[in-house]
């Protein structure tokens, strides 16, 4: 009767390993909370992800902030005259400490370019933009370093020969001003106006910028 009885219990899952019936498993609710921990895993991770893309701006890489891009190709956005917007603000210091500021510009095409000297593409392009820089005395150049140290701004722009001044934004808050892309490097042209007449994102070379700067010279 003993016997019957034990195999009993086992049968009815009540045996002494084993949970009481109805009751919830042990390694059923260690992979139910597993699971549960990497989804949230994921979520924070695409959500840190996201914010670290950015510089902030959240209609950054759909449209520029209603800034009228019209794209020409990837990575290259044009404005129509009619359609163009003025730039942000762009003031601070330059690579020597000496204030400098966007506003001095104005009468003038300008180019702004977002550069580090982290950035390998920032690296590919500049010695173009130098070159450029040098066949166009009448278009304005101006740098905004992004969150870089000093000592290795300074060598990039000693290395490439970048005759132009460059803003230092070390913590990136100028770049959120601006409808500037993700990533780096990106290049703003502007009209005589202060106008944002053109975006580039990414690498870009002379020959894509002066296309652009023939089209606003023809403008004036």
């Amino acid at each position: 009767m003993r016997v019957a009885k034990t195999e009993q219990r086992s049968r009815s899952g009540g045996g002494p390993d084993e949970p009481p019936a109805g009751s919830a498993c042990p390694r059923d609710t260690s992979v139910r909370a597993v699971r549960v921990g990497l989804i949230a895993l994921v979520l924070a991770l695409v959500s840190v992800l996201g914010a670290c893309s950015t510089h902030g701006n959240a209609t950054d890489a759909t449209g520029g902030d209603g800034y009228g891009f019209v794209q020409q190709a990837a990575g290259k956005d044009f404005v129509t005259a009619d359609k163009r917007h003025a730039a942000p603000a762009l003031s601070g210091k330059d690579l020597d400490g000496k204030a400098i500021s966007l506003v001095s510009m104005r009468g003038k095409i300008v180019i702004v370019n977002f550069w580090a000297s982290w950035c390998a593409p920032c690296r590919a392009e500049t010695p173009g933009l130098a070159k450029l820089a040098r066949q166009r005395p009448t278009v304005a150049f101006l740098g905004v370093n992004e969150k870089d140290g000093t000592s290795s701004a300074k060598a990039f722009a000693r290395d490439f020969g970048t005759s132009y001044p460059s803003i230092v934004d070390r913590l990136g808050t100028l770049a959120a001003g601006w409808p500037v892309a993700p990533g780096l490097p990106s290049t703003f042209v502007l009209d005589p106006d202060g106008r944002i007449a053109a975006r580039f994102t990414g690498g870009v070379l002379p020959e894509d910028l002066t296309p652009v700067l023939n089209r606003l010279r023809a403008e004036t």
